[in-house]
């Protein structure tokens, strides 16, 4: 009698789920990282402190558990030298990638002209410029072998 009803019931081939290539991913990673970069840029400009959020579970009076947000903790990628140029430097993971050797620091001029190098760095990784020296950072990870 089941099998009635299911025969009712329009059925579909269920889709694969489409993989995005490590480049890509790579791209992606270092992409979402600059976007932060950049509202802590935005927000020193205008003098206020930055709102990133990001969510945690934590346990309330109650004894219960509760997802609230709490700021995120971010380390800015840019500095001043001693003669007061902004430095910044691009980082994947907790490395700095080097964009050419041994020059791991763009330099960028005065602090307002901060936003405007990060927008042209992600021009930059969008068209896939750093996408040699981001496949670099990912093959220097130890290899786990499969434990039997």
């Amino acid at each position: 009698m089941t099998m009635n009803i299911l025969k009712s019931l329009s059925l579909s081939v269920l889709p694969t789920t489409q993989r995005i290539s490590p480049e890509q991913h790579r791209r992606n990673k270092l992409l979402t990282k600059l976007a932060e970069q950049k509202l802590i840029a935005e927000a020193d400009r205008e003098g206020i402190l930055p709102n990133i959020m990001h969510r945690r579970w934590v346990i309330t009076d109650g004894g219960s558990k509760a997802l609230v947000d709490v700021p995120k903790r971010i380390k800015r990628w840019w500095f001043q030298d001693a003669v007061g140029n902004c430095l910044l430097a691009i980082r994947y993971g907790n490395k700095v990638l080097e964009l050419e050797k041994g020059k791991g620091a763009i330099i960028v001029g005065k602090p307002d002209q901060l936003i405007p190098t990060i927008d042209k760095i992600i021009a930059a990784i969008n068209a896939g410029e750093l996408d040699a020296l981001l496949s670099e950072m990912g093959l220097t990870r130890p290899i786990r072998k499969v434990q039997k």
